[in-house]
């Protein structure tokens, strides 16, 4: 009996971590975008623009209606995702009250409920053993349409954030594009030159908008990262010892937590990863351009934009790592190693 209910504890005790961890990325995250919503509402603002000017432009048009059903896909993913996750995670909590009460000893029974098994969908501590049988249904209620809100909350932020990544890289792409064939037709040195600066000053135009980006999510993907790898590494754990003691509802319960925590930092990877790939192939689209025929006052103005060119856009995580693809190979690297300790220290 102490085994269990040692056990219960420690089981609540990480559902808290977990509910604080979420909570306090979601305000985080509502915190930074409604402190930089003026460099948002730019980026916004002329998104809006590029999709109307889009229409003239066939080929642009259809490089960015592609971006866009990208991020559509991914949006559709989170949200049902995250929905999907949410449910699953309220049907075993329902499971496993109905196994205590039915099918464990009824010991220190309340009002036709083990209080001390019971399970909450949210943490409440100690309140929940002082709740009757009709407080702990209301509770219940409560608690099901706080989580709805969370996953809700949680899965618009994430949307946000990765469609504004995605029409900044479908821009990018637009852009390489109108450096491959700017001179691809017979003109003066004159135009060649307005045409260039043009194609220079939207350049820019998107290094601005990444800048706001980064500045807006920069803090929000850096408490991501640490807070998803030191949940692997302890809800990993907490899996093995689950499985380990013949658990399953309880494995299954903490590997949907996982599995959504997973996605969404995946989710930050991509788009990180989506606009430094798209700003790296701005500068080997101009080098690949017929600059030997250039005058020379303008090849020496394109050097110059491909050395600065030659510098990627990139996302951080609080300006002390790149965020792409090889960031989450680092994460799960770091949560293994950790979990190969816990196992050791908990052995010894």
């Amino acid at each position: 009996m102490e085994l269990t209910e040692t056990k219960n504890d420690a089981g609540r005790n990480m559902d808290a971590i977990t509910y604080c961890v979420c909570t306090v990325s979601i305000n985080l995250k509502y915190l930074f975008i409604i402190a930089n919503r003026e460099k948002l509402a730019k980026n916004i603002n002329d998104a809006i623009a590029d999709w109307l000017s889009a229409k003239n432009n066939e080929k642009s048009y259809k490089i960015m209606k592609k971006y866009a059903s990208t991020s559509r896909l991914c949006t559709f993913i989170m949200v049902y995702l995250c929905y999907i996750v949410g449910s699953l995670y309220i049907l075993t909590v329902v499971v496993i009250n109905v196994k205590e009460i039915f099918f464990e000893d009824r010991m220190n029974i309340t009002d036709g409920i083990n209080t001390r098994n019971r399970m909450f969908i949210i943490p409440c501590g100690e309140l929940g053993n002082k709740m009757t049988e009709l407080q702990y249904a209301i509770f219940t209620i409560v608690n099901t349409v706080q989580l709805l809100v969370i996953c809700t909350t949680q899965s618009i932020t994430d949307c946000f954030f990765i469609n504004v990544t995605l029409h900044i890289s479908g821009q990018l792409k637009v852009l390489k594009t109108k450096f491959k064939s700017f001179t691809s037709k017979p003109d003066t040195h004159i135009n060649y030159r307005k045409q260039f600066i043009n194609l220079v000053n939207r350049h820019c135009k998107l290094m601005e908008h990444n800048q706001n980006v980064e500045d807006t999510f920069h803090l929000c993907i850096l408490f991501q990262f640490v807070s998803v790898t030191l949940l692997l590494a302890l809800l990993g754990l907490r899996i093995l010892l689950f499985f380990k003691n013949g658990d399953y509802i309880e494995s299954i319960k903490t590997i949907l937590f996982l599995n959504y925590m997973f996605i969404e930092s995946l989710l930050f990877c991509y788009g990180g990863d989506f606009v430094q790939k798209g700003s790296e192939g701005i500068f080997r689209a101009m080098y690949m351009t017929s600059w030997v025929t250039f005058p020379v006052t303008l090849m020496k103005d394109l050097k110059f934009a491909i050395m600065r060119s030659s510098y990627p856009f990139r996302l951080t995580g609080g300006k002390f790592f790149y965020v792409n693809c090889q960031t989450m190979v680092y994460i799960l690297k770091t949560a293994a190693s950790y979990i190969s300790v816990l196992r050791v220290a908990l052995k010894d």
